[in-house]
């Protein structure tokens, strides 16, 4: 049977660890009960246990202590997710055009400063947004640059951000088929635990079936994340996008994907014209002028 008064004894002297542990006795005598903190310098009670017929105080453990390990074990866990959010995608799969993208090489035109501060905003306080970003309006006024943009600087704080093209995304899930080493759960679930999730061009061809299935996963399972969208859609087409898939079939007629997916955005619509459109018509004007 256990000699209880044997473990007791073997117990160390609580004075010899206090200052290791950041606390201190308020008087010299090892049984005085009132404590200080050494770092938030807040006094602490020390409990009296009675085992048997002896008298234990444990030595106190300041709540600064206690939120700070927990902080600590907290970023730990985060670390590891973040790694393994790393190992699927990498730092995000983004085209040649769009590494290059920055706010500071942004075109900022007229129509598009609104689109622009809200961008850099979202960058700025990114710990203190509540909602996504759904980026929408035609084909090159630069959705797909300011997403981008948003995606290069968290990664340079150190967040776990994904920037994938949504056809992309269904072309990984699918090729999971045929390899045994990879599900494609695997992407999903990396999709779903990163710190900003940026779905480019989504609405881009008709859904099937299977991507709808993927995208409703992926959906459901950030529920409480931030998540940012760009596309040629707007609210109206959307919702008939998630409608019906690519044979006419019925996918989401209630519309919940599409209510979730709102529900959980800045909506930001930009009117401007292309800037590929622009550039273009720049270079042709320069030429004409090279040929008088």
């Amino acid at each position: 049977m256990m000699d209880f008064h044997k473990v007791l004894d073997q117990i160390p002297n609580p004075l010899n660890s206090q200052k290791e542990n950041g606390i201190t006795s308020s008087i010299v005598d090892e049984m005085d009960s009132a404590h200080c903190c050494l770092i938030c310098r807040k006094e602490i009670r020390r409990l009296e246990l009675h085992v048997l017929d002896r008298i234990i105080r444990p030595l106190p453990v300041c709540n600064c202590i206690k939120e700070k390990e927990l902080a600590e074990h907290r970023e730990r866990e985060l670390a590891a997710q973040r790694e393994k959010v790393k190992r699927i995608y990498g730092e995000g799969l983004i085209d040649e055009e769009l590494k290059k993208a920055s706010f500071d090489n942004f075109n900022k035109r007229p129509e598009l400063e609104s689109a622009y501060r809200i961008a850099k905003d979202f960058t700025t306080n990114f710990q203190n947004q509540e909602f996504g970003l759904y980026m929408f309006g035609p084909v090159g006024v630069g959705k797909s640059h300011l997403a981008a943009s948003i995606h290069k600087k968290l990664i340079q704080q150190g967040y776990a951000s994904v920037f994938i093209d949504v056809t992309q995304l269904f072309g990984l899930a699918k090729s999971t088929f045929k390899d045994e080493k990879k599900s494609d759960q695997d992407y999903i679930q990396a999709a779903i635990k990163c710190d900003l999730l940026t779905l480019d061009e989504i609405g881009l061809n008709p859904l099937s079936s299977y991507e709808f299935g993927l995208l409703f996963q992926i959906l459901n399972g950030r529920k409480g994340k931030l998540t940012n969208l760009t596309s040629n859609l707007n609210l109206d087409r959307l919702r008939k996008w998630f409608a019906i898939d690519n044979k006419g079939r019925p996918l989401d007629e209630d519309g919940r994907v599409f209510d979730r997916l709102i529900g959980s955005t800045l909506l930001i619509e930009s009117q401007a014209s292309s800037y590929r459109m622009y550039k273009a018509q720049q270079r042709m004007m320069a030429m004409q002028k090279g040929a008088v």
